[in-house]
């Protein structure tokens, strides 16, 4: 008596306090002017927002769905997506995680607090870090909203995390912040604010709790849709904490290991179960409550073409993703992704990656932020077979006054807790209407009534009896031809009896070749479908006598090009089934399938495709009649003919010293027909032989019939003229002379023309005197043109002796000419830098006599500088010494 009372006082004082239903969280606006309507849990994208914020924001809707305002923390706009009256300059940083958070005052419909954050401090406006709170008031001369409060400081120093639960028994709303209490910034971060919201307003004075110290500001801060866990996404991992909602104190839980990876965004299923959380280009999930996966994630999905941001619960049970490519300044994303079953633990969460295209708006990394016991609300129940019972239950943070339930299918229910039962499986749309306070509000869930395979008693499965004994081989896996609402991913069983199909007791084993024991036999299958629902029902297996039919063989043509050994052919077996069809008079009801085997053939496994490559075999066909019984079974050769010999290369070549010769080819005699053509299709000849001396690609066609089936074959090849020898590298220097050239044969090198060496694509000449010299290159086999070029090797003598006896009187440098220089300029000094003489391109051909002016110099050590430009204008410098004797 005491707790009915206790209850339903608690139920009196709640009568007016915000909201059960989910309403609040039903618009959505965030990153490039993107938005998303979640009422009646269906989402519709919005096209009309006005925000453009790179990171975090909150929206709120009124009880009904409508929206009131929404805010990237430094501007707020109201309903009509204006800026609202005083909402511009708040103090929140928008690059922030959680920039803001809305939370209405209870017991007051017209008055809301935005929670603002800001790490680093801020020149315009002058701000310093720290937690901020803004009041926004309606009013009948502020319908669309006023910012009264701009940005009251609550706390010096504190991170980007910010977040929010209802405390029902006290009619309160509990804002936690996470940060320092010391007033320095470079203070550690260790500290839990909760702030209380109650019909009274904001009290200042938050309940404090002091645990271990957080490394990064940056990070996601979630409480769990129950407020029983706090989940906070650090530099390298993820701490998790347990929070008394009755005096704000907060424990320490555990940790997650993220492997030294940044997490980023995090969201708790609505079941509060699992912790979901964002790492770059990956997702992935940990199960709270789940003892045997100890502080070890479970990968979600992952992708390198951009990252995921923020992770948001919607009043529909799924999780959306924020999708961003993490450039300077980041880079939008015209989608959004989807948990579309988070709830579901080690199973697949059917996460889809760009699920919501977002049109005119597209994603950064942040989304809207909410308090999280709006999204608790739920219908609970789970998608069962048809036939089996539903139960249906609802969680919520309030008390309710009554349930009305509408189960999709013209069904309804009064209680608190119903059961029922489908008649048809489907999916369903299931209302829950419930009532507080004389108001209603509706929670909606999808669920699945699975169907069950289904198939007629005493079905019949026949096969053919080719010895007339009432023995054949059977795969029992056939009965798939009898389910009615047939899906491949079926599982089969069979057994003796029912009573073994029911415990699974005895099953056989050899189901795709079972031997019948009499003509006709019972046996029962289990069929089991993806979702585990199950039927059982008998059915019989029967033999039909038959006599084998032998058919003509089919001819194709080997189609291996000769490669090969063993003839290898592609049979059109569709035009093998209607000269089969017209033969016996199969009717279009009847099914023609092929086999390698007669066993495959009995059993229906390892059916050919219509289009078959086999070499020369021995083929099986099978009849079924409409109702895929069997009717005949039948056999025929599949030969492939002989190859076609044509022993023709890809290229041939005319040498450049007998460009008159012909190139001889030979069709074959063994062929019955050829035509050989030039490159536009031309027939030049349909002889067995045939001369080639024009450069150019051709073609050869040949045909040979066998087993009245004429057979061709077709070689196009090309006659080139001979291959040109170019150079590919030289170089001069040390004496030497390296050359080396692009071609298709081996080379042999001369300096005169006369004496070769070498028998490769490249050769070196050493011991050469500086000079100017003509190079020549040819194949070995004389039959590519050969090539020549010019080359000046730069050099000097180291000394000189004028002495008037013809011999070594002159010095010059070597190897320059105006063949290969425009311009040279060639100075002479002695030890001392005086310049004694200056030659040209021209003078220099005669040389210096040892003179200055008409005077012999003495014997002595003597510099030079030549300045070059060659004829491609690039010049270059040489300096040396050189003496003079007598």
């Amino acid at each position: 008596m005491f707790l009915f009372k206790k209850i339903f006082f608690l139920t009196i004082i709640l009568s007016s306090f915000l909201v059960l239903s989910q309403n609040e969280t039903s618009n959505w606006y965030f990153g490039k002017n993107a938005g998303i309507n979640f009422k009646n849990t269906q989402e519709t994208v919005l096209k009309n927002g006005a925000m453009n914020t790179p990171a975090g924001c909150s929206s709120i809707s009124d009880r009904n769905g409508n929206l009131l305002f929404y805010t990237n923390g430094k501007t707020v706009w109201n309903k009509n997506h204006e800026i609202m009256k005083n909402g511009t300059n708040l103090a929140a940083d928008i690059t922030n995680s959680q920039t803001s958070i809305i939370i209405p005052k209870p017991n007051d419909n017209n008055t809301y607090f935005i929670f603002l954050t800001r790490e680093k401090k801020s020149t315009n406006p002058l701000l310093t870090s720290g937690l901020f709170y803004a009041q926004v008031e309606f009013s009948n001369q502020n319908p669309l909203g006023e910012v009264t409060i701009k940005s009251t400081r609550l706390l010096n120093t504190t991170t980007e995390r910010i977040t929010a639960i209802h405390d029902a028994e006290n009619q309160s709303i509990k804002v936690i912040a996470f940060g320092s209490e010391k007033t320095d910034t470079n203070s550690p971060k260790d500290t839990f604010f909760v702030f209380n919201i109650d019909k009274n307003g904001l009290n200042r004075t938050p309940t404090t709790t002091k645990e271990k110290e957080i490394e990064s500001v940056a990070g996601a801060m979630k409480i769990s849709p129950d407020g029983t866990k706090i989940a906070i996404a650090d530099a390298k991992i993820i701490h998790l904490y347990n929070f008394n909602i009755n005096n704000s104190s907060i424990s320490f839980y555990k940790s997650i290991n993220t492997n030294f990876l940044r997490p980023h965004g995090i969201e708790f299923s609505q079941d509060s179960k699992i912790l979901y959380f964002t790492i770059s280009g990956s997702i992935f999930k940990y199960l709270i409550y789940n003892d045997n996966v100890l502080n070890e994630k479970i990968f979600i999905a992952g992708t390198s073409k951009y990252n995921y941001g923020d992770l948001q619960l919607a009043n529909n049970g799924k999780i959306y993703v924020a999708n961003y490519i993490p450039e300077s300044p980041i880079t939008s994303i015209s989608s959004i992704g989807v948990i579309n079953n988070p709830e579901n633990d080690f199973n697949d969460n059917n996460f889809l990656p760009l699920a919501v295209n977002l049109e005119s708006g597209a994603s950064y990394k942040g989304l809207p932020n909410f308090i999280s016991s709006f999204l608790r609300n739920r219908i609970i129940t789970q998608n069962k077979c048809i036939e089996e019972t539903f139960q249906f239950d609802t969680d919520s943070y309030m008390p309710i006054d009554s349930i009305y339930w509408e189960f999709g299918d013209g069904s309804t229910s009064k209680e608190l807790k119903p059961s029922h039962q489908y008649s048809y499986s489907g999916k369903y749309l299931v209302n829950a209407t419930i009532t507080y306070n004389n108001i209603d509000y509706i929670l909606q869930k999808d669920i699945e009534v699975y169907e069950k395979p289904l198939i007629n008693d005493g079905a019949i499965l026949t096969q053919c009896d080719a010895d007339l004994d009432g023995i054949s081989l059977f795969n029992l896996n056939n009965i798939k031809d009898k389910v009615i609402n047939y899906n491949r991913d079926y599982e089969y069983s069979f057994y003796l009896s029912y009573n073994d199909a029911v415990i699974d007791n005895n099953k056989i084993l050899n189901s795709e070749n079972y031997i019948n024991s009499n003509l006709s036999e019972e046996l029962f299958v289990k069929i089991i479908s993806p979702k585990g629902c199950y039927t059982i029902n008998n059915f019989f297996i029967e033999t039909t006598n038959i006599n084998l039919i032998e058919i003509e063989p089919i001819y194709t043509c080997d189609g291996t090009d000769g490669i090969l050994n063993n003839n290898i052919g592609s049979f059109d077996l569709r035009i093998k089934e209607l000269e089969i069809r017209t033969q016996f008079n199969i009717p279009e009801t009847s099914k023609v399938s092929f086999h390698a085997t007669f066993e495959d053939a009995q059993t229906k496994l390892n059916q050919i495709s219509s289009y078959n490559t086999v070499s020369t075999t021995l083929l099986w066909l099978r009849i079924e009649t409409q109702n895929n019984n069997c009717s005949a079974i039948g056999y025929f050769n599949a030969i492939v003919n002989s190859k076609i010999q044509l022993d023709i290369n890809n290229s041939y070549s005319i040498c450049y010293s007998n460009l008159n010769s012909a190139i001889n080819l030979d069709g074959n005699q063994n062929n019955d027909a050829w035509e050989w053509k030039e490159n536009d299709g031309q027939i030049i000849s349909t002889n067995q032989k045939i001369s080639l001396d024009t450069p150019g690609n051709y073609s050869v066609t040949v045909y040979k019939t066998e087993n009245n089936l004429t057979c061709s074959r077709t070689k196009k090849f090309t006659i080139k003229s001979p291959n040109p020898i170019t150079f590919k590298e030289l170089k001069t220097e040390n004496n030497q002379i390296f050359i080396s050239v692009i071609g298709q044969s081996d080379y042999e090198y001369s300096l005169d023309g006369i004496n070769y060496f070498g028998n490769n694509k490249e050769y070196t000449f050493r011991n050469i005197k500086a000079g100017i010299y003509t190079l020549y290159v040819k194949d070995i086999d004389n039959c590519e043109k050969p090539i020549n070029k010019s080359i000046a090797f730069i050099g000097y003598p180291k000394y000189f002796t004028p002495n008037n006896d013809g011999i070594n009187d002159f010095w010059k440098i070597e190897g320059i000419s105006k063949d290969f220089y425009t311009n040279g300029d060639i100075y002479i000094y002695d030890r001392y830098g005086k310049s004694l003489y200056f030659m040209n391109l021209t003078t220099n051909l005669n040389g210096w006599d040892g003179t200055l002016n008409g005077q012999r110099l003495a014997s002595n050590d003597y510099w030079f500088k030549a300045i070059l430009t060659d004829n491609q204008n690039n010049s270059f410098t040489k300096t040396g010494h050189f003496a003079i004797k007598y």
